[in-house]
Parts: structure tokens; sequence; C-alpha cells
């Protein structure tokens, strides 16, 4: 694959995707429909995006909050894949059953149609549940997934996939809590939850097992077999959500959130698996992250020689999508995942403004919403910090905003940052925070169109600005 660095170095300058297809990069792979027929009521043009149950808490971000018109599909993120090793019992359940469909919006300022609920008379369903099912309703073109697992809660994957008996039984308890929405009882309000509670509200499911074959953040017996096991179980879930589908006349959604990079072919079996599903969620971002060995940016878009892991071509998005390409992925299912957040790093050195060298990170959160003292400040929290404007061209309260070439991304540095020091106490030190803005969206979105590729994906809604100043970028695609 020689023309690879070439194609997306002259990608990252600005050269179009197009010609990134002449270089080689990308049109070493012929151009592919999709081996699903085509379905009614599924979205040609995909623009999915991450809404988290938490959100309504610290960030105060709701369902009314989602900008319906910049998408067509919601993911819902997250619900729990459970097991009893003791009795054996599969669940699928609902990651915090307070929010999801329990938390009374007594007032109307929150709500969809601000209108407040009624205990004893709401039809089962309160939170973020029935937000949902208001939004759909004044969206009919709205559809929305449940996403299953993530990084904290893909622990039982590997066990629920590793027989064609679990695999059922996995698939069942997914498809009777979210897709019939028969929810459990016994909460409050009381009357919250029961069978079919929380029917019509999902329109499909999202696999996001991070990662078959690895231990990640947890997970329970990682074995070399999850890599076919995982294939497996996308094709239990599409036989279970057809067979359910024609009892209903619906077709439902089934996509997954995989991951970056040629490294994505040690955890899956990228074309047997994209082959049961609707699209993937490419997720091409966190390619440097915390542990990285220099300051770097989290979401490179063009190949960067400099970046620690520049001897892998695909350690980018213009690479990973290639690469998938070349995995025999069609086109026509690959869906680019952007982040919407950054990654801060401390206490730098002075070359290439701090990009690229060492870095001390003492003092930072992985909690924080803060910019000052986030380890990945999003969007919206650097904005409203001052550091950059909106539409991420100019810096402020010391910052000075930065383009590197190479990579197509933006960064921000300051020879004299303030933090808090969560550990210390207040300090000043040299700061690079590297991120997203409008710009290299724009090349994402670029790309997408001159491939001719499903959509893009974003993680997530509360991290962009009040008045969208990415998901603005990214909802031309739905035309």
């Amino acid at each position: 694959m020689p023309a690879l660095p070439l194609a997306r170095r002259r990608a990252a300058v600005g050269i179009t995707a197009a010609t990134v297809v002449a270089a080689g990069s990308i049109g070493a792979a012929p151009a592919q429909a999709s081996t699903t027929p085509a379905v009614p009521d599924v979205p040609e043009n995909v623009v999915t995006a991450y809404f988290t149950s938490w959100s309504v808490y610290d960030r105060q971000f709701f369902v009314k909050d989602i900008p319906a018109d910049k998408m067509n599909v919601i993911q819902y993120a997250f619900g729990d894949a459970t097991y009893d090793p003791a009795t054996g019992a599969v669940g699928c359940d609902s990651l915090d059953p307070w929010a999801d469909y329990q938390m009374v919006y007594w007032g109307g300022e929150n709500s969809v149609d601000g209108q407040a609920d009624t205990v004893g008379d709401n039809g089962n369903l309160y939170g973020n549940f029935n937000q949902l099912k208001k939004l759909k309703a004044q969206n009919p073109h709205l559809k929305v997934q449940i996403s299953l697992g993530g990084w904290t809660k893909s622990k039982w994957f590997s066990t629920l996939a590793s027989t064609p008996e679990l695999r059922s039984a996995f698939a069942a308890a997914c498809i009777d809590t979210f897709i019939k929405g028969n929810l459990p009882t016994g909460g409050w309000p009381e009357d919250a939850g029961g069978e079919g509670a929380a029917a019509g509200i999902f329109d499909g499911i999202d696999l996001d097992w991070e990662y078959p074959t690895a231990v990640a953040d947890g997970n329970y017996n990682p074995s070399p077999a999850d890599r076919a096991n995982a294939t497996a179980l996308a094709k239990e879930f599409r036989t279970q959500l057809d067979a359910y589908g024609a009892t209903t006349g619906t077709h439902y959604l089934l996509t997954a959130a995989l991951p970056a990079a040629k490294s994505s072919t040690k955890y899956y079996e990228l074309a047997k698996f994209a082959k049961h599903l609707d699209w993937v969620n490419v997720m091409s971002y966190d390619y440097n992250v915390a542990s990285s060995k220099v300051a770097a940016h989290n979401s490179l878009f063009g190949y960067d020689p400099r970046d620690p892991n520049a001897k892998d071509p695909t350690w980018n998005t213009v690479g990973t999508v290639g690469y998938y390409l070349l995995q025999g992925v069609p086109r026509s299912k690959i869906v680019v995942g952007m982040g919407f957040y950054g990654q801060q790093w401390l206490r730098t050195g002075t070359k290439n403004n701090g990009l690229y060298t060492a870095y001390d990170n003492r003092g930072l959160s992985a909690d924080s919403l803060l910019a000052d003292s986030a380890f990945q400040p999003s969007f919206r929290a650097l904005v409203d910090a001052g550091y950059v404007s909106a539409d991420g061209t100019t810096g402020g309260a010391g910052y000075t905003v930065g383009w590197n070439i190479l990579a197509g991304e933006p960064y921000l540095y300051s020879a004299a940052a303030d933090h808090p020091n969560l550990t210390t106490g207040p300090e000043t030190v040299r700061t690079v925070i590297t991120f997203t803005n409008p710009r290299s969206i724009a090349q994402r979105v670029k790309l997408i169109e001159k491939l001719g590729l499903r959509g893009a994906m974003v993680w997530e809604l509360s991290q962009d600005t009040d008045d969208h100043a990415l998901m603005g970028v990214v909802a031309p695609l739905l035309d």
C-alpha cells in the first residue's frame, strides 16, 4: 500500500477526496453496492449521533435539546448486557432506569412538548424514553436505536456470544426489552414500566462491543474465538430482528460501533460482520489519548508522519476508511465517526507549539466537564470557556488557534494557561489542546460525499455548542 501515505498527505492539505481515490489510497477498492437489498423506511444518507442517558444530570442536556432537524438517527447510550454466572441468566437491561423511564418531568421546561408529566396517567412511561417518544412524534423522519455495551459495559459480551444458545437468549432479551418495550416494574412511580411500555420507541439495535478478543475496560473472559463469535452474534440479532419485523411489518435497524485503523481486524471479521448490518459506525477518533507518548491529535483526518503511531498508515480517518474498503466493507455501509471533543496536554515542550512533545498531565480529571481541568474537554466547554470562537478560528483567554496541515486538525496552545490542578492547587503551565472544529468536520463531510459513503456518526450531542456549530456542518449530508 505504498500510495497510502502520499494520498493522505494530499487530502490533509486540502485536495478533495476524489484526488485521494485517484492516488490509489481508496481507489484500490472498486465502487461497491450494498449487499443488503434496498429496504423501505431505512435512511439512505445517515447522520447519526449519540445521546447519553447521563446527559440529563450534570450536563443538563435533555432530549428537547437534540437538533432533530440536523440528523435522522439517534444512538441512545447505553443498554446493559448482563449475565449471571451462578444461574446462567441472560439479560439486556436499562443502564439507568431512573433517567431512562422513571424520572418525572414535573414541569414543562425540560420537556419536548412543554408539557409536564402526570404521575399515574402517563402511559407507564417517564424519563428519556417518554421524551424520545414525543420527539419522534414531532419528527417522523427520526429513528432511535439502543446502543448496547460501550467501553464500560462490554463485560459479558464474550460470554454471551460464545455459544448458539447464549447468542439466541441475548438477542431475544434485547428485543424483548427495547424493541417490544417490556420494561421492569417495581420502581417509582409505581406505574412506570410494564409490558409494552416502551414499544415503538426504538427502531433498532446498535452493538457496541469494545472489543472482541480484548480485555478493554474489564471485559470478562475474552477469547480468540470472540472474533468469529462476534460475526455469529450479529447474524443472530439480524435473524431475530427480521423474524419479529415480519410480524410487525417493520425493518429494524442493526448497526455496530467498530474501531478505527488496521487493528480493527484483530477484533472483527470486518466484511463478514458488516454483511449482517445496515451500516457500521467507524469510531475514527481516540487515535491518541491520555496514555499517548507525546501531545498529539485525538482525531487525525490525514496522515502526519510525526504522529507517534505514524508507522501505521491507517492511523487517521482517511486511512481508516481506505482500510475498511480494502477489507471488503461496502462504501454504502461505512458511516464515519466524528468526536465533538478534544485532548488536553499540560507542561509540553516548545517545539511545534507543543505538538508532538513530551507532556505531564498531572492535575487533570477524567470526570471534569470544564475546559481547564478535563482530560478530554468538549468543543462546548472550549467555547464556553472562551478558549476558541464557535467557528473554531479565533482563540481567547491566552490561547492561539493553530492548524496542522498534515493531520487536517486544529489545536490550541498557550505558553501560560491557568489550571486549577485538582491535586496540588492552581498553577500556570504551557498547554496544548487538540480538538475538532467546523473546518475539520467539513473535511470529513467532503470525504463522505466524494466517496459515496453512508454518512456520519457523532459522539456525542451534549458536546456541541448551543447553536450546534458542529452538527450544522454535518447536517447537509441529509440532503
